[in-house]
């Protein structure tokens, strides 16, 4: 029998364990809606066949997209909103008959959480390790607020190309080795990679530490908990179920921790 029960994917790697299939899950059934949001390991040389199989199937009403694909799938997709063609990574898909529109929730995910934590970036100084798709998301974000950004990356190309891209004339681009010489001014310092960045190194009490892996940090789930909330937005046209949603991320964090 076919499948009828509308679909929302998550396209990434590794993806099985994903946080966000528990909350989204849980937010489909807060909201009485009979959808199903399920996890799809996709390698990236599989991307392109997974997008065009998507665009054929109506029964898959959207997608999230992580690791590694935001940049990839962008020239993949039928169109993109202004924010993700700012930033030039897609973390969100929806559909539009036979067409995939791309967009991009990190960025107000991140400020979002900020704004919860009580954190106001005006005017201070942001250092954000890494220049992928969440990093690209979140310095478009801190842009018009931070003072100084710095982009400290192993591949300083990489980090001069996010600068260029998005036109940060208010610090820059630096290598990994500069990280120490600039850690102690930051008021935020962000760990947009999937490695540790020895944080031990911090001054105490100085700065905010904001790691956006969700399986490691109760930031990174809060970011992730904000952009998936704008997510459920985008696909249901509808308000999301936030308390549903944040108890259900809650529980998927606290047995995974067990």
């Amino acid at each position: 029998m076919p499948e009828t029960k509308p679909r929302v994917l998550l396209l990434g790697a590794s993806v099985q364990q994903s946080f966000s299939v528990a909350f989204q899950n849980a937010g489909f059934l807060a909201a009485g809606l009979d959808w199903r949001y399920e996890a799809a390991d996709v390698a990236p040389g599989r991307l392109e066949s997974v997008i065009a199989e998507m665009r054929q199937d109506p029964g898959i009403v959207g997608a999230n997209v992580t690791v590694p694909h935001k940049e990839a799938v962008f020239p993949l997709l039928d169109m993109v909103d202004a924010n993700a063609r700012l930033i030039g990574a897609v973390n969100t898909i929806s559909r539009a008959g036979d067409r995939l529109l791309g967009s991009n929730t990190d960025g107000a995910g991140f400020m979002a959480a900020l704004r919860e934590l009580g954190f106001d970036p005006a005017k201070k100084t942001a250092v954000i390790v890494g220049a992928g798709g969440a990093a690209r998301a979140v310095v478009a974000a801190l842009k018009a607020h931070a003072g100084l950004l710095w982009v400290v990356n192993r591949s300083l190309a990489r980090a001069e190309q996010l600068c260029r891209d998005l036109a940060v004339d208010r610090g820059g681009a630096l290598a990994r080795a500069d990280l120490d010489r600039v850690i102690g001014t930051a008021s935020l310092l962000v760990n947009a990679t999937p490695a540790d960045i020895g944080i031990d190194r911090l001054p105490a009490g100085s700065t905010i530490y904001f790691d956006l892996r969700s399986r490691r940090s109760s930031s990174g789930r809060l970011m992730l908990l904000h952009q998936g909330l704008a997510s459920f937005e985008i696909w249901t046209g509808r308000p999301a179920p936030a308390a549903a949603m944040r108890a259900a991320l809650a529980l998927a964090a606290q047995g995974a921790a067990a």
